[in-house]
């Protein structure tokens, strides 16, 4: 058997999902265009991050696939979802490099003392 059927989206006959809509975005500021989904469409939401930056692109698909994968140099999540503007957050890959961000001066004092910054 294949993939499991998911259920269709939850509006009423006529009428199509909203979502936001955006490419290659850094922000999620920049992503607040609204964009009419077709029947059986869903909303995604897609980031990415290579190193400190973060790349957003949202949309609707008739063919969304929920996936997530960490890279030695980045991570790429893909979310799919079936209510009207329910790709709003497109930072889940912030979320590992604003670690890092807040960990690097007290890493910096380990290695080299207070002396040497």
């Amino acid at each position: 058997m294949g993939q499991p059927l998911r259920p269709l989206p939850l509006h009423p006959t006529g009428t199509a999902l909203l979502c936001y809509s955006c490419k290659a975005q850094v922000s999620n500021e920049d992503c607040l265009n609204v964009e009419n989904c077709r029947a059986a469409e869903e909303a995604w939401d897609r980031s990415g991050a290579v190193g400190l930056l973060t790349v957003i692109s949202k949309g609707c698909s008739s063919n969304c696939v929920d996936d997530s994968q960490d890279y030695y140099v980045g991570k790429k999540n893909i979310t799919c979802c079936d209510t009207d503007l329910c790709n709003a957050s497109g930072a889940h890959a912030l979320q590992p490099a604003a670690a890092i961000l807040a960990l690097l001066p007290a890493l910096s004092l380990l290695l080299w003392g207070p002396r040497q910054l």
